[in-house]
């Protein structure tokens, strides 16, 4: 992390506060964030594809753990790096990385000790590299996300997306390396924590220089910072659960032609995701910039406007183009409906609107209602999933749709109410206004 060094604060008490990146548009630095997350997401189908093809039904133990790493990355990854993200520009205070790795770690060793006690039954197999994988999956998903969260902050979102693309591609490689070798499927495990390499050798590299980064007085845990993760994080996980569901559902009580036709429509509808969940983050950073002022109003209207026709649109493009585009890129054996195309367009764009409206929220001051409306999406989109008298598969999906749609309905509606600030709950720090000014007072808006 050679080059972080300038982005940490050069006055007493700021330390390791990332340089302030002022802008006029959320969308700044979009292109390599964008192309990052296009090549993450790509690379991750192409370790999917290699892994099934080498191993066929023994690659059970990979899927398991790959889905474990899938809710790693939106229970922890996200949400830090959002929060290391918005308290540094929004507060002017850095967040330790000591401090969030400890509760990581002890996190991760009861994942393990629990993966370990269901290992035949979850990995379907006795071996105790897919516990232990699955371990480690929590302190690196806190790594990566800290890590991405600072760069986040100091604008360097080329960084993030090359982080991106490399992480996706560690993953690939490892992967192929292990098939060559012709080690067992298990082995493919650690490919999946091979994808935090390039993120560990950046930190190597760079040294230690501002890894324990709050300084005197400052409070990582602190009230306003729990709540703006804890509100994002459930959103993600809701989307997560709500995105898995279906395929499990479909497995349970189908043929393997239905599971993998709607397992690979849902994962195309995981591509606008992929992209627009990278551009989440340089929203939170130009929220944060500013007492949301006129800013957080204006994301109000247009998230509550744009809404429904968005939603529609996921709908129309599902449902006229999955049905011959899945053949084309899956092969003969994914096949999909319109009905089911469009249910899916539909909820994921819905997912990426309720997520944008998360964000939004929960930088102002808002993230703990998030949770409720979370759990209650949930809940819901499962009674909706049950009572739908439909093939298991549009059940699966309309309920998706039900959870997503609440999601947006509960950002939308949290949004309305005046702002509380971007750190209500904790105490603000007035950042510095630019590089080189430690000790200066907080300059207005231009």
């Amino acid at each position: 992390m050679g080059g972080d060094a300038d982005g940490d604060a050069t006055g007493a008490g700021r330390a390791g506060v990332s340089r302030r990146v002022r802008s006029a548009s959320p969308l700044g630095d979009g292109a390599s964030l964008g192309a990052g997350a296009v090549l993450n997401g790509l690379l991750a189908y192409g370790f999917l594809l290699v892994g099934n093809r080498a191993y066929g039904a023994g690659f059970a133990p990979v899927s398991s753990v790959w889905s474990v790493w899938a809710v790693t990355a939106a229970a922890v990854t996200v949400p830090v790096h959002h929060a290391v993200l918005r308290r540094a520009v929004g507060t002017g205070r850095g967040t330790g990385l000591g401090r969030l790795l400890a509760p990581a770690a002890a996190i991760g060793v009861v994942v393990a000790v629990i993966g370990y006690s269901v290992r035949t039954q979850l990995f379907s197999v006795g071996s105790v590299v897919p516990p232990l994988v699955c371990g480690a999956l929590v302190p690196a998903a806190t790594l990566l996300g800290w890590w991405r969260g600072r760069a986040s902050a100091a604008g360097r979102y080329s960084q993030v997306g090359t982080n991106l693309a490399l992480e996706g591609a560690a993953r690939l490689i490892v992967a192929l390396v292990l098939i060559g070798a012709g080690a067992p499927a298990v082995a493919l495990t650690v490919a999946i924590l091979a994808g935090y390499l390039p993120t560990v050798l950046t930190l190597a590299v760079g040294g230690r220089a501002g890894l324990d980064s709050s300084p005197v007085g400052s409070r990582p845990g602190s009230g306003g910072d729990v709540a703006f993760s804890a509100g994002v994080a459930a959103v993600a996980l809701a989307v997560q659960v709500a995105q898995a569901v279906p395929v499990l559902a479909t497995s349970a009580r189908s043929d393997r032609a239905d599971v993998v036709g709607l397992f690979n429509l849902i994962a195309i509808g995981r591509i606008p995701l992929l992209v627009g969940g990278a551009m989440l983050f340089r929203l939170t950073h130009w929220l944060a910039e500013a007492d949301l002022d006129g800013r957080g109003a204006r994301v109000n209207r247009i998230l509550g406007w744009s809404a429904l026709p968005v939603t529609a649109l996921g709908a129309a493009l599902g449902a006229v183009l999955a049905p011959p585009l899945l053949p084309v890129l899956f092969g003969d054996s994914s096949q999909t409906t319109p009905a089911l195309g469009g249910l899916i367009g539909a909820a994921s764009a819905a997912a990426l609107m309720a997520t944008a409206g998360a964000v939004l929220v929960a930088v102002q001051g808002r993230g703990w209602p998030l949770v409720g409306w979370a759990g209650g999406a949930v809940a819901v989109g499962v009674v909706a999933a049950l009572g739908i008298p439909a093939e298991v598969a549009v059940r699966g999906a309309s309920g998706y749709l039900v959870v997503t749609a609440v999601l947006l309905l509960g950002t939308i509606t949290s949004a309305a109410r005046p702002a509380l600030g971007p750190t209500a709950g904790s105490d603000r720090a007035a950042p510095p206004a630019g590089p080189g000014a430690a000790g200066s007072t907080r300059r207005g808006r231009p």
